[in-house]
């Protein structure tokens, strides 16, 4: 699995904060790829888009892109309050 992580938005759209990431689970040691694999599967990114965020103020937003073999990409954008933060403390740890 290869998962892209990229950053818009933030306080007031300050690129400082910008985070571009690429991300080839298989390269990871194992406890660390289980975990990536467990966060970022499509189902657990698609069950944390559908929570709700309309009282979300403006704020950092994540782009995440998975890409599973043989399978298209799946891209999906999340407000930086959807997001748990053991899942934060994931991308700030690649």
């Amino acid at each position: 699995m290869i998962i892209e992580i990229a950053t818009e938005g933030g306080f007031g759209g300050i690129r400082a904060a910008a985070i571009r990431k690429r991300i080839e689970t298989d390269g990871q040691p194992q406890d660390l790829r289980d975990a990536l694999c467990s966060a970022f599967a499509p189902r657990a990114l698609t069950q944390l888009a559908g929570t709700d965020c309309a009282n979300c103020p403006d704020g950092l937003s994540y782009r995440i892109t998975v890409i599973e073999t043989g399978q298209e990409p799946q891209t999906f954008t999340l407000s930086e309050r959807q997001i748990p933060d053991q899942m934060l403390d994931l991308i700030d740890r690649l």
